[in-house]
Order: structure tokens, then sequence, then C-alpha cells
């Protein structure tokens, strides 16, 4: 008896083994299997970008066609010219046209509502560092026009913006606050005593 739990044991244990052993190479063929989708992936990413590009200056009214031109495309996404050309002709169908012009449209408005959401989020910033009293200077105002992919005068001209008396009556009023004409002046001395 004791013989046979031995051996059922060690039957387990070998089993144990081999599944794991199993699952190992299954975790190696998916992690080879996942590289060779991502390169494929970035290829198809690399080309739809390109031929998303010759679009873009083809509806600027760039002669796309003229050698120089198909030159820089493919300079400027490190390929060659019979890549660009083969561009070229996928893009001479109709349906493709209208895919990349599509994607297209799709790329121009994610980057306005990104900037435009930039905006507001730059404005709310700075009109709580001046709520706060924040000493602004050189360097902050370089940092939050990293921060907010602008330039300094950006943020100067938020600052001039914000502590203007017609703005600050508005904010208030918006609020439903209590004498709003009043605080406004408040707020008006102190913020160009500060700025």
């Amino acid at each position: 008896m004791k013989k046979q739990h031995q051996q059922s044991y060690a039957d387990k244990e070998a089993d144990t083994l081999s599944l794991e052993e199993l699952l190992d190479s299954v975790e190696q063929t998916e992690q080879q299997a996942n590289a060779a989708l991502n390169e494929n992936q970035a290829e198809i990413d690399k080309a739809n970008n390109r031929r998303d590009f010759i679009v873009f200056l083809t509806l600027k009214g760039i002669d796309i066609t003229h050698k120089s031109n198909i030159v820089e495309v493919a300079k400027k996404f490190e390929t060659d010219v019979s890549t660009v050309a083969q561009d070229l002709h996928t893009l001479s169908n109709k349906v493709t046209w209208k895919q990349h012009k599509a994607r297209l449209k799709d790329k121009i408005n994610q980057q306005l509502h990104r900037k435009s959401a930039l905006v507001i989020a730059r404005k709310n910033d700075i009109s709580n560092k001046m709520l706060q009293s924040f000493s602004f200077d050189e360097d902050s105002l370089v940092n939050l026009a990293h921060e907010f992919e602008c330039r300094p005068s950006h943020i100067v001209d938020d600052i001039r913006h914000f502590k203007k008396f017609s703005t600050q009556k508005k904010l208030l009023i918006e609020q439903q606050s209590k004498a709003p004409v009043i605080k406004a002046f408040s707020r008006f001395a102190r913020f160009n005593i500060k700025y």
C-alpha cells in the first residue's frame, strides 16, 4: 500500500512537472507571437502614417508626384523612394484614398481637441494660482509654457486677462456670489498690486 502511495505521488509530481513545462512552452510561444505581431503592427502603422502624410500634402495642393517631393517623403519616413511610389499607387484606389482621408481628418480633430483641452487647463491653472497668490517668475512661466505646450507670452496673456475687472465680475456673477461688483473690485485691486 505504501509503495502504491509513493508511486502515485511520483506520478502526480511528474504530471505536474510536465504541465509546468507545457505552460512554459505555451507562454514562450505566445511571447514570440506577440513580438511578431507588434513588429507587423509597427510596420502597418508606419505605412498608414506615411500614406496619411501623402494625402495631407496632396490636399494642401503640393504635387506629390514630383520626384523631389517623393524623395522628401522618403527621407521624412526613413524609407526608400520605391516604397513611396507604391504608396502613391495604393492611394490611387478610391476606397483607400477615402480611408486615409478619414484617418487624417480624425487625427486633425484629435489634435484640435487636445489643444483646446490644454488651453482650458492652462487658463484654469493660471486662475487657481492667481487666487492662491502664486508668485510668477521667469522659471515658472517657462515651466508652465512647457507643461501646457505654449509660449510664455500666452501665460502672461492669461494672467493679464484674469486680473481684469470685467473677468472677475463675470466669474463672480457666474458663481452667483453676493455683491459680485465689490468682490470684483477687491480682486482687481489685489491682482493689480500683486501682478
